[in-house]
């Protein structure tokens, strides 16, 4: 599966393209920074097929990142999208950085899926591993191998998050929502409130509770996770699209 990473600080700009990808319905893993140091790490951590990059980050410029992205061998000729308002960055970044295309804010939808088609299509997806279909939890005496597939739901509580399984419970210490879904980087797991995320796939049964909460149901367990208004439209669409493509 491809991996695509969207740097871009402004939250707005970022869910829009984020969005925007999504709905074009891609084989990829859609992953989102909103700094330079966030960025990094998900870049040493994954292997990205396709970047989006902000020119201006809080931290870190983006031209900064796109010289730290071509000094590491493997992304020395990796697809590189360059975000921009200014348009004297377009010729420094196509020279210097090898980018292959940019976007000017305020860019349009259809202008976004045309450059991503045309990019996405010279990426050769190589066969995933069978080791990527598990994840480790590092537990307070040990580590915990976990099948991704098994996971129906993940639930943030304090400094924890509760991994909700097949064959039961495990509560990690000291690991954030956001570094887990990272971790998973599954299409079909999506974050449905500021303290769940959800495994498509395993859904049965979505209940509205009030006018701003619904619970959903898993096969064969008996503990149900939330949806917030703010993530229910977005996850209603994605569990359609979800449920057609794995049934």
């Amino acid at each position: 599966m491809i991996n695509i990473l969207v740097v871009e600080d402004q939250e707005q700009q970022r869910r829009k393209l984020v969005r925007i990808l999504r709905q074009a319905k891609y084989e990829a893993n859609i992953f989102e920074a909103a700094t330079g140091k966030e960025a990094v790490k998900i870049f040493n951590s994954h292997n990205i097929d396709l970047f989006f990059l902000d020119i201006q980050l809080p931290d870190i410029s983006g031209l900064k990142i796109a010289e730290i992205i071509r000094s590491i061998p493997k992304y020395e000729l990796t697809f590189m999208v360059i975000i921009t308002t200014h348009i004297a960055y377009q010729l420094q970044s196509f020279k210097q950085y090898h980018c292959y295309d940019f976007i000017e804010k305020p860019y349009e939808s259809k202008e976004v899926i045309e450059i991503a088609n045309r990019l996405l299509k010279g990426i050769k997806v190589d066969e995933p591993s069978k080791e990527e279909d598990n994840i480790y939890f590092k537990l307070k005496n040990c580590i915990i191998k976990v099948k991704v597939d098994d996971i129906l739901f993940i639930e943030s509580q304090k400094r924890n998050c509760i991994i909700h399984t097949v064959n039961g419970l495990h509560i990690v210490p000291n690991m954030t929502m956001k570094d887990i879904l990272q971790e998973i980087s599954k299409s079909y797991f999506m974050k449905t409130h500021k303290s769940y995320i959800i495994n498509i796939k395993k859904v049965i049964e979505v209940e509205k509770v009030d006018r701003n909460s619904w619970l959903v149901y898993f096969v064969s367990y008996n503990q149900p996770a939330f949806i917030s208004n703010n993530f229910k439209d977005a996850f209603l669409e994605q569990l359609e699209s979800e449920k057609k493509k794995y049934n």
